[in-house]
């Protein structure tokens, strides 16, 4: 087991000034979530966008894959009552964060890898990252972990949709974890927002990416959850855009005029970041939505609830994403040559070839949250999702990822559990 310290200095070069400290006031670039109330009532009737209104640009579209983020208005199909999707049941506060194309990504590698003959020609597409494995802190004190292959998975929150090795958060952060017997997969999202230590240092969890390139996000993880991935695949937001617009749109429901007032002022953004002219929408139901239009739902922020209500989102795309996939498997070929130069991984070509020859087998089962339980509060002028506390979340991440009951955590976890309880005992925050 390589395990390195908390208080070692970051070795990708993110400056610490003071093992373990916390940060102050004016240290870090705020980032206050908004906390709004006030959800009015969900409706799942089924409409065509628009409304009443009588605009021109809102006519019907076909239901052909056509890319909807042309020069032309983009149109609309309205959903059929026996296409109706069953809205998920509501979950504790902390629902999960998943961000879509990720886990398409590895469908994609894998349907790809199943034809045989491009294997190859589809692979060499996603730009490959040599990851220096040397920096990476791993565990391998659960005994079950040595039974699955986990790969971090990262959506960078960048406006010109560049993927760089530092500089941009990570708008979501997910870890696939694959059973290597059953070929069953879990998916466990990390809020954004989650404080935690950063090589000594305490932030959001966001900003490791950002601080030191995928060897400090990997690290970050490793560390604050006892983990050992060496493998990442980080995508940006037009990669999900055009993934969608490839499917010929997915069925997404608008469930109040707050979440309806928030969709559109993001609709409008990623218009602008893509390009293309995707309309707007006129009032609640279930619409088809196309690329702009389902990554401006996946962001949704300002809401009741803030980064969960956006990881609700985000699952509802992901759902979407996957089924309208699995009815159309022809065209996933399509959606490789479009998406996949606009990702990054450290996953070899042998390797992902590997992973497809399993392609029948795997299965995602279960997709669930970190921290399990956790207090939102501001520290230094900050909002901060404070995990409580982080060894009970450990101990509960290691149960759903890898069946391990009464998970012991490494002494390094402890130390650092106990780091963020002090902070969260200051701010009068209670287990």
């Amino acid at each position: 087991m390589k395990y390195d310290s908390a208080n070692d200095k970051v070795k990708s070069g993110y400056n610490k000034t003071e093992a373990d400290s916390v940060p102050q006031s004016g240290q870090l670039q705020t980032e206050g979530l908004l906390r709004e109330s006030g959800r009015k009532k969900s409706t799942t009737e089924h409409r065509t966008p628009g409304g009443t209104s009588s605009s021109p640009e809102r006519k019907r579209r076909s239901g052909s894959s056509v890319s909807y983020r042309s020069s032309q208005p983009a149109k609309y199909k309205k959903v059929s009552s026996d296409g109706k999707r069953k809205v998920p049941k509501k979950r504790r506060k902390r629902s999960g964060c998943l961000f879509p194309l990720l886990v398409l990504i590895l469908l994609i590698a894998l349907a790809i890898g199943a034809l045989g003959a491009t294997l190859k020609g589809s692979f060499s597409k996603i730009e490959k990252y040599d990851l220096d494995t040397e920096s990476i802190t791993v565990n391998d004190q659960d005994p079950n972990i040595k039974n699955y292959k986990n790969i971090a998975l990262f959506g960078v929150d960048n406006q010109d949709n560049k993927i760089t090795d530092r500089g941009s958060r990570t708008d979501c952060i997910i870890i696939a974890s694959i059973n290597q017997s059953t070929k069953e997969v879990k998916l466990m999202s990390i809020y954004r927002d989650t404080y935690v230590s950063i090589d000594g240092e305490y932030n959001k969890i966001n900003a490791a990416y950002s601080f030191g390139g995928p060897e400090l996000a990997l690290r970050t993880i490793n560390r604050n959850l006892d983990l050992d991935i060496t493998d990442f695949a980080t995508v940006n937001f037009k990669a999900l855009a055009d993934a969608v617009d490839a499917l010929g749109g997915i069925s997404l429901t608008i469930k109040s005029e707050k979440e309806l007032d928030n969709l559109n002022d993001y609709i409008g953004n990623m218009n602008k970041i893509n390009g293309g002219n995707s309309p707007k929408f006129d009032s609640v139901g279930t619409y088809t939505f196309d690329g702009n239009q389902a990554v401006a739902y996946s962001r949704i922020r300002y809401m009741e609830g803030g980064d969960h209500a956006r990881a609700s989102h985000q699952r509802l795309v992901l759902e979407g994403i996957m089924s309208k996939a699995k009815r159309q498997p022809w065209k996933l070929p399509e959606i490789a040559n479009t998406v996949l130069p606009q990702c990054k991984t450290s996953l070899s070509d042998n390797e992902m070839a590997k992973m497809s020859l399993s392609l029948l087998r795997y299965k995602i089962t279960d997709s669930q949250a970190y921290p399990f339980k956790s207090e939102d509060a501001r520290n230094g002028g900050i909002y901060y999702g404070f995990p409580i506390t982080a060894l009970s979340n450990t101990k509960q991440a290691h149960e759903y990822l890898f069946g391990t009951k009464d998970y012991d955590p490494t002494d390094e976890l402890h130390k650092i559990s106990e780091k963020i309880k002090n902070v969260t005992d200051d701010l009068g925050i209670t287990d």
